[in-house]
């Protein structure tokens, strides 16, 4: 990240700058994530009035904080791909064995 200028205005608000880079991109600094209860998974909603953009943060939703929760109870791992590949072949062989003639 790059260096940024902090300016505090009063007890509440809070000021600092950021570049964007090439991309279009820009890192959120520490004290502003933390301000706005922004973790690993966090989202942020943009809200544009006029020619100012104010953040939001959106708290990561639960099903993010059980991602591979359940990592210790698998046999083995094995690739999505290869999972949705198994269900799709599954479906296939079911609809081939029903009646289509109905």
């Amino acid at each position: 990240m790059l260096p940024c200028k902090e300016y505090l205005k009063g007890q509440v608000n809070l000021e600092m700058y950021a570049r964007v880079s090439s991309k279009g991109q820009i890192t959120i600094p520490k004290n502003i994530r933390k301000k706005l209860n922004l973790e690993k998974e966090s989202g942020v909603l943009f809200l544009i009035e006029d020619d100012e953009i104010k953040l939001k943060g959106v708290p990561g939703s639960p099903s993010d904080h059980l991602a591979g929760s359940l990592k210790k109870y698998a046999r083995e791992y094995v690739p999505l791909k290869k999972v949705r590949k198994a269900i799709q072949e599954r479906i296939a062989d079911e609809i081939a064995g029903e009646d289509l003639s109905r």
